[in-house]
């Protein structure tokens, strides 16, 4: 990964504390945005092309005048579906399945709070079905997330990667689907102290992302 190398490179500038927690944060691993392949969760990815918003994201979507159609939201519980080479699979369990229901909630949460989409349990005619799954996570190494100087490097910073997809409720077909991977932000102390807190700032900003890329596909803007 190039982000090792940059830090490899780094590491004999840094003496004393801050190199104890270089240190660490190379005995926790190499952290930041999981580097994932497919996990085999969506059913087809041949569509998937290079995101131009997003670095590194894989996305495709259905024509605008179909996608304006939709307005009430089936969001189904967010699942956990590793990926092969995904290195969260030690991750308890109970862990997982809270940062599940916090990716759902929030989804469900960005999308409601607008005013202007429904969260809705029954299919119907224009509503779409939401199904996400969390294909890997990276922990954050809170140890390096002290220091300013190991902070601003990207040292020890957590991450998630993501597959989803929209469907018609009715039909099943395919409206959308993405593939992402990121890491967190260096900036803010709270998400860096937190073993999981960079993952819920990547899963805070998918849910962001959402409603934000509905309103641009039903024309409304900020004010």
């Amino acid at each position: 990964m190039l982000w090792c190398k940059q830090q490899q490179t780094a590491f004999p500038f840094f003496r004393s504390a801050t190199g104890s927690l270089i240190v660490g944060a190379i005995v926790v691993g190499c952290t930041g945005a999981p580097q994932v392949t497919h996990s085999g969760f969506l059913r087809d990815y041949s569509l998937l092309r290079p995101d131009p918003a997003v670095e590194g994201a894989m996305t495709w979507r259905a024509p605008v005048e179909i996608l304006k159609q939709y307005k009430q939201f089936i969001i189904e519980p967010v699942v956990v579906h590793f990926a092969p080479n995904a290195k969260g699979t030690a991750i308890d369990p109970a862990e997982l399945k809270k940062l599940t229901d916090y990716f759902h909630d929030q989804l469900a949460k960005a999308v409601s709070e607008t005013g202007r989409y429904q969260v809705v349990t029954a299919p119907g005619p224009g509503v779409a079905r939401v199904r996400i799954a969390i294909t890997d996570i990276s922990k954050t190494a809170p140890l390096a997330n002290i220091h300013p100087a190991t902070k601003l490097t990207g040292i020890g910073l957590g991450g998630a990667a993501m597959e989803g997809e929209m469907v018609d409720s009715v039909s099943g077909e395919r409206l959308g689907a993405a593939v992402d991977s990121e890491s967190g932000a260096r900036l803010g102390i709270t998400a860096g102290l937190q073993t999981y807190g960079h993952a819920k700032q990547v899963i805070d900003r998918w849910a962001a992302r959402f409603v934000t890329r509905l309103d641009a596909l039903h024309g409304y803007t900020k004010r």
